[in-house]
């Protein structure tokens, strides 16, 4: 599996979800994009709440990325004794930077 994300990865558009677990001896890392809503400068209209609002928070990013890897495990993707580690989203490039995507 790679960690490297795409270099055409827009973070105003997308975030990054990294799932990272423990296989074995090893520690590896599944990596994966999302939409995310724009936020605009300003005061937001019932429009942009009601758009944002059709997003997936970070709390379900973090469930989605935990079935993610239950489902990997279940169908033998990765080992059955693999273990997860951390979940990170990075909303931003600096986040990714950061995570050295």
């Amino acid at each position: 599996m790679t960690s490297r994300r795409s270099d055409t990865v827009d973070y105003s558009t997308q975030c990054t979800v990294i799932i990272t677990f423990h296989d074995g001896d090893r520690e590896d890392r599944i990596v994966y994009e999302r939409p995310q809503p724009q936020i605009p400068d300003g005061p937001l209209s019932t429009f942009d709440r009601i758009r944002i609002s059709q997003f997936q928070t970070d709390d379900e990013l973090t469930t989605e990325a935990r079935a993610i890897f239950s489902d990997m495990k279940r169908n033998d993707r990765i080992g059955k004794d693999a273990t997860l580690s951390s979940i990170f989203i990075a909303r931003t490039a600096a986040a990714a930077l950061e995570m050295g995507l």
